[in-house]
């Protein structure tokens, strides 16, 4: 991969490379994380010439230097050059201030869950200046840095830093609540090492604070750097932290992260094979393939954990209790909100009529009792507040089943009418104590994707339906975005082109984050042994890259899946 050889502290650069052609820099050989040494090489050089072999692992596809510097060497590199290089021309004025904003973004990040740290280090700390907003709500804060002008700078700020790294942090004998470590973790040598060290520094119940320059998001010129020991994108940042004990509590693909401890350790061996081939064709793809995308909640954590109190409270019987009645009747209808669903009204009334039953989603309600189709149950999902359009007209017959995180309008709406509760994954809100303290019995977490439409297949498998035929899941625009007389519909922006083997479709980021959701959702569905049958309905994107995938025509409008032995 060709990197652009950029003009910056060019005498140090010199430097380091005569350093390392004399022998005096040395460098050693390294395996990845998950053990393997069968790697490819991404770069040779980083963006300023420097010699420096970045390699992609064929199994987990963590992105590691190999060779790497000893950490002798690290340890005068970043004494000597690193600030000299890397801080070349940045005015210390302006990055402290711009740094106090980033950590303010934090602060108010964690006062969203009504988390209010006592104890703040943050580690790499540079200037210290993200300690600033944690400082003014009077938390005790302390920054780790190497002796240099930005640690200088930030202590007349009046920033307490230790001189050091990790090794003075752990001296030091403090607990963080909240432990940032921003643009410092892909410098270390063993990133193992290193996480299970940082997990010592963190309080139990702390949060860790992660940033590590997005593979997928950042400018590919600038990323390669000599001083970086690995490279992630969110999921391999994920399958280290699992398998160094700590779980999820945010992740974007930037990579902005926090994690929490957890007593359950991912094996080593249990890495997605996909990931590499993904990476990989990103670098180097003439066609670039599409890596999985992250949905994050628009919905602030202060507002849904409001709403599902609200909701919890009400006493309304969990979706479990509806499953008894679904052995008989084996075959469901799920009506989404695509357009293609417009011309399929005929087949949906022949397979009602068979004995089907009918699961559709909140804004296709009014759309199905216009048509004479009475839904069995309508799944609500959506917390906004356009919702409530779709509750003008109510049937007596059917059931609502509705996310604990819809806001009280919902819920006040359907008073009166049949309903049930289900619940969908939230981090950093314990709804399973609140509805405990309730006094409530089983709850039924559904993992409901990014969409009420794949909500309404997880229910629909959670519910005990094997054959299940979906109409209306797009997942792309066409001349119409969605159904005639869908109500509450949402703005579609941010346009992109997808092809699959002779056909360009037109969507949006988070359409086709759906669809690789939906694929995830039918794959993991033998592993709780649900569902043997999925039939797609209509021409969409959906449908054609389910037959791509399975490498047949695409003569007909209708797509079936079936589960073999565990098998899609």
């Amino acid at each position: 991969m060709e990197v652009a050889v950029q003009t910056a502290a060019s005498y140090y650069i010199r430097q380091v490379q005569a350093k390392f052609a004399a022998g005096v820099y040395q460098t050693e050989p390294a395996a990845c994380f998950c053990g393997s040494d069968q790697a490819d090489p991404v770069i040779r050089q980083d963006r300023y010439g420097l010699a420096h072999t970045m390699m992609l692992c064929r199994q987990c596809g963590v992105i590691y230097a190999n060779p790497r510097m000893t950490p002798a060497t690290a340890e005068a590199f970043y004494r000597d050059e690193y600030r000299l290089i890397y801080d070349h021309g940045v005015d210390l004025t302006s990055e402290f201030a711009r740094g106090q904003r980033q950590g303010g973004t934090l602060a108010s990040y964690l006062d969203d869950y009504d988390w209010h740290p006592n104890t703040v280090i943050d580690l790499g700390c540079n200037t210290g200046a993200w300690l600033i907003p944690f400082q003014q709500a009077g938390a005790e804060v302390y920054g780790v840095e190497y002796p240099s002008a930005n640690s200088t700078y930030g202590r007349e700020q009046g920033i307490p830093i230790l001189s050091g790294g990790l090794d003075q942090l752990e001296a030091s004998g403090k607990r963080a609540d909240l432990l940032i470590v921003n643009h410092v973790l892909e410098h270390f040598l063993d990133v193992e090492a290193t996480v299970k060290r940082l997990r010592a520094c963190l309080a139990d119940d702390g949060l860790l604070f992660i940033g590590v320059p997005g593979l997928y998001v950042w400018n590919l010129t600038y990323l390669w750097q000599n001083a970086h020991t690995y490279q992630f994108t969110g999921d391999t940042l994920t399958y280290v932290m699992e398998c160094c004990g700590f779980q999820e509590f945010y992740l974007d693909e930037s990579i902005g992260s926090l994690w929490k401890k957890t007593d359950r350790v991912r094996e080593k061996t249990d890495y997605d094979t996909t990931g590499r081939a993904h990476i990989w064709n990103y670098l180097f793809g003439d066609r670039k393939m599409m890596p999985p995308l992250r949905p994050v909640s628009k919905f602030s954590v202060r507002s849904r954990k409001q709403w599902i109190t609200a909701a919890i409270k009400r006493h309304l019987p969990d979706i479990s209790t509806l499953a008894h009645p679904l052995s008989a009747t084996p075959e469901v209808v799920i009506i989404a909100g695509g357009p293609s669903v417009d011309g399929q009204v005929a087949t949906l009334h022949r397979l009602i009529a068979d004995g089907a039953k009918v699961v559709a989603i909140e804004r296709m309600y009014a759309w199905c009792l216009k048509r004479g189709i009475v839904p069995d149950y309508v799944v609500v999902l959506d917390a906004s507040d356009d919702v409530m359009e779709s509750f003008h007209a109510l049937s007596r017959t059917t059931v609502h089943l509705v996310a604990s995180q819809c806001q009280p309008s919902v819920f006040d709406a359907l008073e009166g009418y049949p309903t049930a509760i289900y619940f969908t994954p939230h981090h950093g809100i314990d709804w399973q104590q609140i509805w405990m303290d309730e006094g409530q019995g089983n709850a039924t977490l559904v993992q409901a994707g990014g969409s009420v439409a794949l909500c309404a297949v997880s229910i629909a498998l959670t519910l005990g339906f094997s054959s299940l035929h979906v109409f209306g899941l797009d997942c792309h625009v066409g001349t119409s975005g969605y159904a005639d007389g869908i109500t509450g519909v949402g703005e579609q922006v941010s346009m992109i082109e997808v092809e699959i083997k002779d056909r360009t479709f037109r969507t949006t980021p988070a359409y086709l984050s759906f669809a690789q959701q939906f694929f995830m959702i039918w794959k993991t569905a033998p592993e709780h042994s649900l569902g043997t049958r999925i039939v797609i309905h209509g021409d969409s994107m959906i449908s054609a890259m389910a037959k791509a995938a399975s490498n047949i025509s695409r003569d007909s409008d209708t797509m079936t899946m079936t589960h073999h032995e565990g098998h899609t």
